[in-house]
């Protein structure tokens, strides 16, 4: 804004040419003794205060005190318009923020009335006479400087639009506003009070009614009414100056007409007083309603099975906190290296209200009414956002803890080294902020994370911050802080993998998109966007998803590449293999595009698959999503005083380059559980922005992925003379790695039925892959198989013929400890006995380049097959298929005719065997919170009428009636 003097001149050069007579020319010149910026002419006398006794709050600053103190003093404050008595400046009456058409609102806000505090005043005139109290203050510029602390903005909102209070008085309104009067509706208050030690955007901001009590924490978790980083930043950063739209022409006694906009009559048009008002913008009442506490019922049958722990009721359970408590604002400074999702939220969210659909496909009219597809939206329900919060890594987590204490227990130093190094390790991705920022805070790369930071409430501990971040997974701030390395693919894996990828700086973020606005995040988060092509590369997921872990029951002999790798003192005297191998399953398929890909039709990333430009579902069929990436105060809201540059803040409508953030697998367990126990998980399951509910959403994609995405599945059947059946099933992987991929304990497996039709009903004749209520693997007469516990070591191996119903074709992969015992340890992996994972089309021994292969054999070497799979001609051949073959005898008396096979491949991401290790490795006592939650959780869950019932997923399927020779 201009200074003083040169608005003057301004002012008086536009005067200029209008004015022949120099008498008046001077006299104006005499008599202008303050400029009000933004405002036309203040008239040929001087403008004196119109609330010359307003004195200012007795209100504490917000970072004095907590939050909740804070709102116990600032709610009566508004709630009882105290402000008023103070005698502060005030609007010329009730105005609208945008226009009112055809029913339908386009504020920004309410109908609103807004009060000034000395303070705000003196900074928005310059002039002392309105900042009160005794002590001596300049004149100066208006707007100059930044707004002082303590200055407050009140904004009194009112149903729209404003033409329903013209001629009312102040005590009418106030009636209206404080619902004495029943014949009207107000939607409250919003305030703004400047604390600049709060955030970098320096404002406390709060949404208060009438029956506003302090936030609480708990259940159901509602999205704070007042704090710093509200979501307010969402518009306010569009403001050229201090975040505020003030405008002096909108003050009552002080020159000029305020802002109006189109407003018809069909607000007039018999509205009953019951009638709710237009669910404005800031109208989240949908959006944050009561949820009721989830309803529990124990499955006696997983509680009879998995018997191992006793039954676990709920007060027993070790609740996370609340996301409330996961917020992480830019501090006054500007942002540290990582911030909380919600600080992205505001204007990454899908938008269903007046200035939408963005990044919202609308199935239905009103607020939240539709399908949130922004960033913000789809990520939330993602493994990736979950994964901070996750009860299946926790307990994981917690058994490899135990593991190591009890093996380690007369080696109290080793033990402890290793322990710290594990938790740090696995919080390398799973709560990568919280621990990449404690390295960066205390400048150690081998600071250790305490994983009771996880439950730390009190916002005043160390820890908290660390805890919150943590909680809040792979979040935005992850992903679009990672930058690339400049050198070769060894590198990468040397150096990246296992969480270890190399960050920007904290005042930047990258992004897809070269043609961007950079004033609103600056100006909001003190962060600056720039596009990087590195974060279209898979390399990207690379490094979360290529995990190199020492194996602590073998010391390494001679040095391989993944021994070398390691960072970790702790962890480098041990031999290392490869947990997880994703990234480099991709890299050895077709698919893969950064070693001369061989087949270019094909070739294509992980964000190509897992981050789709389209939206498909049984109603909607969009093959390239169009859509602004930011909801924004931008040139689709009203126009608003004092706002930036159109230039700075225009945010483009995308005609293409608009990536869904679905980023799912199969894991369709794992987000049933935060559906059903929020509570206990700490999330609030409805989006704040959009209102609309998240987590349907993404239900329904993990099951379209499982059935569209993942395989395709083949069954033929024929009789042969003996009476033989003959079956042959061809399972193909349509994924671009490893199928199942990830964490090794996932598993899928094939289900072949021989059924006879009598009297039309189907009668099972044989069944191998057949499981009971719980998900566990049976044989014939129901008896969960030998192999399910490992009895005595016992497994499924790889099949090429199948002619038991004991016999399964399972793809999985399964590894023995030091002791020969089957593990789904990620440190203990000692041999790996099995891996028939279904490869990806176009894997070759030696990878996407032989003569590359030599340099990172190690690497390319785990994603081999091991056990039987390796000498299976059609498994290993490139192609990404697998045959079996079954043979079985039909009873005596079968009528071929009537004979149909059913082959079907389901999914279980945490299989029987994988929850009984957890629920026995670590003992009863203080470590076993992660444990009893996870039992808690699996032991309750609703399974029945669902994708999972029976606690398996289907995949794909296929019945043929059997061939019968004529």
């Amino acid at each position: 804004m201009p200074g003083m003097g040169q608005s003057l001149l301004n002012t008086a050069e536009s005067v200029m040419y209008g004015l022949r007579n120099i008498f008046a020319l001077l006299t104006l010149a005499a008599t202008l003794v303050v400029s009000f910026g933004g405002t036309s002419l203040l008239g040929l006398r001087p403008v004196e205060n119109p609330c010359p006794d307003a004195r200012e709050s007795e209100l504490p600053l917000p970072t004095s005190t907590s939050d909740s103190s804070y709102q116990v003093l600032l709610y009566p404050f508004i709630q009882n318009r105290v402000y008023a008595a103070l005698g502060w400046c005030v609007d010329k009456g009730v105005r609208d923020t945008g226009p009112f058409v055809k029913d339908n609102y386009y504020g920004t806000h309410p109908a609103v009335r807004i009060y000034y505090s000395p303070k705000m005043m003196y900074w928005l005139t310059g002039d002392p006479s309105f900042r009160g109290g005794s002590e001596s203050l300049p004149r100066r510029d208006p707007r100059e400087g930044p707004v002082p602390d303590g200055a407050m903005i009140v904004k009194e909102m009112f149903k729209p639009p404003a033409a329903r209070y013209d001629g009312l008085s102040d005590a009418e309104l106030e009636r209206i506003l404080l619902d004495l009067d029943l014949d009207s509706l107000s939607n409250g208050w919003t305030v703004m009070v400047k604390d600049a030690a709060g955030a970098k955007d320096g404002w406390y901001w709060g949404e208060v009614s009438n029956g506003s009590t302090p936030d609480s924490e708990d259940f159901p978790f509602k999205y704070p009414s007042s704090g710093f980083g509200q979501y307010c930043i969402r518009c306010h950063a569009a403001a050229e100056q201090e975040h505020t739209f003030s405008a002096l022409r909108n003050v009552a006694g002080l020159p000029d007409d305020p802002v109006t906009f189109l407003v018809d009559s069909s607000w007039r048009d018999d509205v009953a007083p019951e009638e709710k008002p237009f669910l404005s913008e800031h109208d989240r009442d949908l959006a944050t309603k009561a949820e009721s506490q989830p309803l529990v019922e124990a499955n006696e049958a997983f509680l009879n099975y998995f018997s191992s722990i006793s039954r676990v009721p709920y007060d027993s359970v070790r609740a996370f906190p609340g996301e409330t408590y996961d917020r992480v604002v830019a501090g006054p400074g500007g942002a540290a290296q990582f911030l909380s999702s919600d600080q992205c939220m505001m204007c990454h969210s899908g938008d269903s209200g007046p200035f939408g659909p963005v990044m919202f496909l609308k199935t239905g009219e009103g607020f939240g009414k539709g399908i949130n597809i922004s960033p913000y939206g789809e990520w939330r329900w993602s493994p990736m956002g979950l994964a901070g919060r996750d009860p299946i890594f926790h307990a994981q987590l917690e058994s490899e803890v135990a593991m190591l204490r009890k093996e380690f227990a007369a080696r109290p130093d080793l033990r402890d080294s290793l322990v710290k190094a594990t938790v740090s390790t696995c919080l390398s991705c799973h709560g990568v902020m919280g621990k990449r920022q404690l390295v960066i805070d205390r400048k150690n790369s081998l600071a250790n994370f305490e994983l009771d930071w996880i439950y730390e409430t009190n916002r005043t501990k160390s820890g908290f911050r660390y805890g919150a971040l943590a909680r809040d997974g792979i979040s935005c701030a992850v992903c679009h802080h990672i930058r690339g390395e400049e050198s070769g693919l060894e590198a990468f894996l040397m150096n990246s993998v296992t969480g270890q990828f190399k960050v920007g700086r904290p005042d930047e973020l990258s992004g897809p998109f070269e043609d961007i606005v950079t004033f609103p995040m600056d100006n909001a988060l003190g962060v600056v966007p720039k596009h990087d092509a590195y974060l279209q590369s898979s390399r990207l997921c690379g490094s979360c998803h290529t995990i190199n872990l020492p194996i602590v029951d073998r010391i390494a002999d001679e040095k391989t590449q993944l021994d070398l790798a390691e960072k970790n003192p702790a962890f480098k005297p041990y031999a290392h293999g490869i947990e997880q191998a994703t990234y480099l399953e991709w890299l050895n398929s077709e698919y893969q595009n950064e070693v001369d890909p061989w087949n270019p039709a094909t070739a294509k990333s992980c964000q190509d698959c897992h981050m789709p430009t389209g939206f498909h579902s049984a109603s909607i069929r969009i093959d390239t999503l169009r859509t602004k990436i930011a909801d924004f105060e931008d040139q689709d809201y009203p126009e608003a005083d004092h706002r930036a540059p159109l230039d700075s803040i225009r945010v483009r409508f995308r005609n293409e380059g608009f990536a869904r953030h679905r980023l799912q697998g199969l894991n369709l367990y794992l987000v049933s559980m935060f559906d059903q126990f929020n509570d206990v998980l700490g999330v609030r399951k409805s989006d704040y922005m959009s209102g609309s509910p998240g987590l349907p959403l993404a239900i329904d994609e993990f099951v379209r992925q499982a059935r569209e995405r993942t395989a395709e599945l083949d069954v033929k059947a024929s009789m042969r003379k003996n009476g033989e059946l003959a079956a042959t099933v061809t399972v193909a992987n349509k994924t671009g790695h490893r199928f199942p991929s990830g964490v090794g304990f996932r598993r899928a497996f094939i289900e072949l039925l021989v059924l006879e039709n009598r009297g039309g009903r189907e009668r099972v004749l044989w069944g191998s892959g057949r499981t009971n209520s719980v998900g566990v693997l049976v044989d014939g007469k129901g008896n969960p198989l030998a192999t399910e516990s490992f009895v005595d070591g016992a497994s499924q191996p790889h099949y090429q013929t199948i002619t038991r119903e004991s016999q399964v074709q399972v793809y999985e992969e399964l590894a023995r400890d030091a002791t020969g015992k089957i593990t789904t340890s990620f440190l203990h992996r000692v041999e790996t006995i099995k891996d028939n994972r279904l490869l990806p089309k176009g894997w070759s021994e030696k990878g996407p380049d032989s003569n590359l292969y030599s340099r990172i054999k190690d690497w390319i070497d785990a994603t081999h097959p091991e056990g039987a799979a390796s000498d299976d001609p059609d498994y290993a051949d490139g192609k990404g298929t697998d045959i079996v073959s079954y043979v079985v005898q039909l009873p005596a008396g079968t009528d071929p005719n009537e004979v149909s096979v059913r082959a079907t491949l389901y999914y279980q991401s945490i299989p029987p065997y994988y929850l009984q290790q957890r629920f026995e490795d670590v003992p009863e006592g203080p470590e076993g919170d992660a444990r009893r939650r996870l039992y808690y959780l699996a032991s309750n869950l609703r399974v029945r009428g669902t994708s999972i019932e029976d606690w398996k997923l289907a995949l794909v399927g296929d019945t043929v009636k059997v061939e019968v020779p004529r």
